[in-house]
């Protein structure tokens, strides 16, 4: 009788001692807090940097009119004079692989790079 009773204490000290004691050993989690402002504002800048990322284009050159080149596809790019690349090369035909950000409904160019 003594030995049953040491091991019902036994096994209760271990449940406890092991954290299954139900909720006793789940944790807290914490309640959900409102945004500040500028906790919103960060969150809202990053999302503007994430829309305003480069994007990239490959295609074939169809056509160019001052600093602008439209692609076979259509895509019209404006190559700023910043820049780096040789203007030269910028022909129809030319095969191109650019990255460039939407600016007020404009595709321009980041950078521009002449394929083969």
């Amino acid at each position: 009788m003594l030995a049953r009773g040491i091991a019902v204490v036994l096994a209760v000290s271990l449940t406890g001692a092991l954290g299954v004691g139900g909720a006793l050993g789940q944790p807290k989690s914490e309640p959900v807090q409102p945004r500040s402002k500028d906790q919103q504002k960060s969150m809202d800048q990053q999302k503007s940097m994430e829309m305003n990322a480069d994007k990239r284009v490959e295609g074939t050159i169809k056509s160019v009119d001052g600093s602008t080149i439209t692609l076979e596809d259509g895509t019209r790019l404006a190559i700023p004079s910043s820049v780096m690349v040789s203007r030269a090369q910028l022909k129809p035909g030319a095969m191109i692989v650019a990255e460039y950000q939407e600016r007020g409904g404009q595709k321009v160019a980041t950078s521009v790079q002449i394929k083969g």
